[in-house]
């Protein structure tokens, strides 16, 4: 999955999402006060049900929202990562370049401390 993909995903999922938890909690409290009010059961009863699941479909896109988002952070880390390991190997190579050309390599003797 690429970052357009997810990043449009989200948003659509979101604002549908969103859209619909709060039209289901509003249909769902008038067909709780129809019921008070002794309406037709007909009536409050496809009110609510109606509202029920709308509330429910919309919890269910904000969930899959979330998870587009959480898919957008990982391709972020993921492209930051594949970043940072290139400059490593390129550095590498660059001091293998500069290294000196001759077989001898340069050793360093180690430092003697006389007693005193």
């Amino acid at each position: 999955m690429d970052l357009d993909r997810a990043r449009k995903n989200w948003l659509t999922h979101g604002a549908i999402g969103s859209v619909l938890f709060i039209w289901g909690s509003v249909a769902s409290l008038d067909g709780i006060y129809r019921r008070v009010m002794e309406y037709h059961w007909e009536v409050w009863a496809l009110e609510l049900g109606l509202g029920l699941a709308s509330t429910f479909l919309g919890l269910v896109l904000l969930g899959s929202a979330v998870r587009y988002l959480v898919h957008m952070d990982r391709i972020a880390e993921y492209a930051d990562r594949r970043a940072r390991n290139r400059s490593r190997r390129s550095q590498r190579e660059m001091e293998a370049r500069q290294a000196p050309k001759s077989g001898k390599s340069i050793r360093l003797e180690p430092v003697r401390r006389e007693a005193q």
